[in-house]
């Protein structure tokens, strides 16, 4: 059996004091360490999740659930486009001014179940939302938001923005694929 080398973590104070203000005080500094430790790897254990806090398991994983429980930390998957070479797009919305809500609403609702689209946002400025697509590559990509925006009264203007590399996810660097 092969003896892997379990990862030390060392936890930078001001890391800590950061999320502790950007949570507004609603996370103690033990919720900061399983929040930290779950971004690097979702997978960790309630075991491990002791280990490196260096408290009891119990706690652990008490204080792990809270946190699910809360809806402040959410364990899930990534696919990471780069790596299959898929092509993804930012679309940039800015809805007409007299566009009835109940016509936004449909949007948007249609935009959440679409397969193609992995992320929206609502935005605050000169663009209301950004709708984030993908597809197997930039032609398809294209067809896919052309067919999805095709005939939409409600729009006043849009932008699409190719994405080409990401530099970081989160808190991962990636690598360049296309330099």
């Amino acid at each position: 059996m092969m003896n892997k080398k379990k990862k030390s973590y060392s936890w930078n104070p001001e890391d800590i004091k950061f999320w502790r203000e950007m949570s507004k005080g609603e996370l103690s500094d033990l919720d900061v360490k399983i929040f930290l430790a779950l971004r690097e790897n979702g997978r960790l254990p309630d075991t491990e999740l002791a280990r490196i806090t260096g408290v009891s398991v119990p706690t652990a994983r008490r204080h792990r659930i809270s946190l699910q429980e809360r809806g402040y930390v959410r364990i899930m998957a990534l696919f990471i486009f780069e790596e299959f070479g898929l092509a993804s797009a930012d679309v940039l919305i800015k809805f007409r001014e007299d566009a009835p809500k109940e016509k936004i609403a449909e949007f948007m609702e249609e935009a959440i179940s679409h397969k193609k689209v992995f992320e929206i946002d609502e935005y605050m400025g000169e663009y209301d939302a950004v709708i984030k697509f993908f597809d197997k590559d930039f032609k398809e990509l294209k067809k896919t938001i052309d067919d999805f925006l095709q005939g939409r009264d409600i729009l006043q203007k849009t932008l699409i923005l190719p994405a080409v590399s990401s530099p970081k996810l989160f808190t991962t660097r990636m690598k360049y694929k296309h330099v």
